[in-house]
């Protein structure tokens, strides 16, 4: 014996529904709740399940998006294969009583309008939209009432958003033309490591501004003398893994509940290639000199921009120094990049009046802002790592006298 899967009604307000998708087709074998269909209605996409044991034998709307009205018959489990399917199809245009019923009391209470340049009906509660158009309408403040339906009854679909003029004319921009983009391997990491990070780790931070007039001499006599020249971002490393040095007890991290404590202090320099962002490690950054830390960081950056990064020299590290200052960032925070539990974000060098002896002079100054774990570092513990920070590079030469590579300036 047959049985016949009726359009449902899924809500009190449905009185018609829009297959948006089979997930059968003719010939499968389905039980007894199997999902069949996903039926859109005037509220949300939904399920339709199959209500008996058997083969589906018809599909009477075979194409997804068709609109049919609710308890007319969309398939047919254990049908008459050879059966003409006419009489089923003259069911399905002429709904039940009790489903014409439904439609006139909607109509009663209803105040209905009908716009002689449009092919649809409105009424003062009721717009006929798609739920994505009414999504869209909602979140973009477009006024449905003034844009004519070109969907099955009349009903407003995206294609009428994207052409009426009217949107236009609000001053809101909705452009549904776009390019989708594979992300690379690398890019669909970093997505899955930043989220992770974010959600993961309880970040705070702490900013500090420094006054960097006398790093600005220091490399500038350096770089007179010197047979390497050394960029800021090699002196901020030094400084860091020297301040470092003097925090032991920032040089940790957290994982599977337990604090693991580092013997090295190798800092990850963030470098930007095309498909993402990558942080190569100069290790053991307290026992070297400014010269071999700045060809470390060229070579490291050569390596990143052709993919030739070997595992062990991007994974790990004590800190991660983030430098934005080339592109006039002034200050920014950034996403710790596990294990580690710290990451330095460094802007630009601001030129700006500063008070000096209870006089006002024109000074350099540099924000740097430390993104910390706080599983594992507290307050304290981190801010008194960026205050000697700070410390060593409003007098820097004492990064000179770390660096045995060099020249005498």
């Amino acid at each position: 014996m047959s049985s016949k899967i009726l359009m449902p009604a899924l809500s009190p307000t449905m009185t018609e529904g829009v297959i948006n998708k089979w997930l059968v087709k003719v010939g499968d074998i389905v039980k007894a709740g199997d999902i069949i269909a996903e039926i859109e209605t005037d509220k949300a996409t939904m399920e339709v399940e199959a209500v008996d044991e058997g083969k589906i034998t018809h599909l009477l709307e075979e194409k997804a998006g068709s609109q049919v009205p609710v308890n007319s018959v969309i398939a047919i489990i254990d049908g008459d294969e050879n059966e003409s399917i006419q009489n089923l199809i003259i069911e399905k245009e002429k709904p039940k009583e009790e489903n014409k019923k439904i439609k006139e009391d909607l109509n009663l209470d209803k105040n209905i309008q009908v716009n002689q340049n449009s092919n649809h009906v409105k009424s003062d509660d009721r717009i006929y939209a798609s739920p994505f158009a009414k999504k869209i309408s909602k979140e973009q403040n477009i006024d449905l009432t003034i844009i004519n339906g070109s969907g099955p009854g009349g009903r407003i679909i995206k294609r009428d958003l994207e052409s009426h003029e009217n949107v236009k004319a609000s001053n809101t921009d909705i452009n549904f033309k776009h390019e989708v983009i594979k992300p690379s391997t690398m890019r669909k990491v970093i997505a899955k490591r930043t989220l992770e990070a974010k959600q993961q780790i309880p970040h705070f931070y702490l900013t500090i501004e420094s006054d960097v007039g006398k790093l600005i001499e220091l490399r500038k006599k350096i770089n007179e003398n010197n047979s390497v020249k050394v960029s800021f971002n090699d002196l901020i490393v030094k400084a860091l893994a020297m301040a470092m040095k003097k925090n032991p007890n920032t040089n940790v991290y957290w994982q599977d509940n337990q604090i693991y404590k580092l013997n090295d202090i190798d800092v990850s320099v963030a470098v930007a290639i095309d498909e993402g962002l990558i942080t190569p490690i100069v290790k053991k950054v307290n026992s070297k000199g400014l010269n071999e830390i700045s060809k470390e960081i060229k070579e490291l950056a050569k390596l990143a921009k052709t993919n030739s990064l070997k595992p062990e020299q991007y994974t790990g590290g004590s800190i991660t120094v983030s430098n934005l200052g080339m592109f006039g960032i002034s200050e920014f925070a950034a996403i710790i990049s596990p294990p580690q539990a710290s990451i330095l974000a460094v802007g630009k060098i601001i030129q700006k009046p500063v008070v000096v002896n209870e006089s006002i002079e024109i000074g350099h100054t540099l924000k740097s802002t430390l993104s910390a774990d706080h599983r594992v570092l507290d307050g304290a513990v981190a801010g008194k790592l960026l205050k000697d920070f700070n410390d060593i590079i409003e007098d820097p030469f004492q990064i000179w006298m770390q660096s045995n590579d060099m020249e005498i300036i």
